[in-house]
């Protein structure tokens, strides 16, 4: 493996561990993360099984700022890209802290509707759901840890991405205007 491919594995693990978190979180959302049997109530209405949406609305917004931190590991470099790295170790825990508080399961039954037996159980916590959260909070948390330790050393996108010739082109006809004005030329009379 040569070199430039060996500095660039760094990078490539960051961005494809916010992309698993992203997708985990979005997962999150998706998935049930209360299984509520047939004829209980919340607020006098019926319930069905509750995902992650319905419980909490952090996993989608915080799936888009992983989403959002792939194109800045891209874009930012040195002391930049270091911030951005412990930014992610503070979602990334905050992530965790919410998936494993319990709050979400903070959920006001208001009893069993008319009709259907009470010895159907009780509302359970699923696995799934949760465990994806806190799968997207530890690769987020382990993406951020990467780039705070590795990140001054990860490349990033570097001239060849920039237009070609812009920036030289200009520089090119900012010469030739000055060497115009050492001639004793008016270089705003040129065709």
């Amino acid at each position: 493996m040569s070199e430039s491919q060996a500095s660039k594995r760094p990078l490539w693990i960051v961005v494809v561990a916010l992309l698993l978190g992203a997708a985990a979180l979005w997962g999150a959302s998706g998935l049930t993360w209360i299984d509520v049997p047939r004829g209980l109530t919340i607020d006098g209405r019926l319930a069905d099984d509750l995902s992650g949406g319905d419980l909490m609305t952090w996993p989608v917004p915080l799936a888009l700022l992983a989403l959002a931190a792939v194109a800045a590991v891209l874009a930012v470099r040195g002391v930049a890209r270091r911030i951005l790295g412990v930014l992610l170790v503070v979602v990334g825990a905050l992530i965790l802290y919410l998936a494993l508080n319990g709050d979400a399961y903070d959920v006001a039954w208001s009893g069993w509707a008319p009709g259907y037996d009470e010895s159907a159980g009780s509302p359970e916590r699923t696995f799934w759901g949760p465990a994806a959260a806190v799968a997207g909070g530890v690769l987020v948390l382990l993406a951020g840890a990467l780039l705070t330790w590795r990140g001054h050393r990860m490349p990033r996108m570097g001239a060849k991405y920039s237009a070609p010739g812009g920036r030289r082109a200009e520089k090119d006809t900012e010469k030739e205007l000055w060497d115009a004005l050492s001639d004793g030329e008016d270089p705003t009379t040129r065709s």
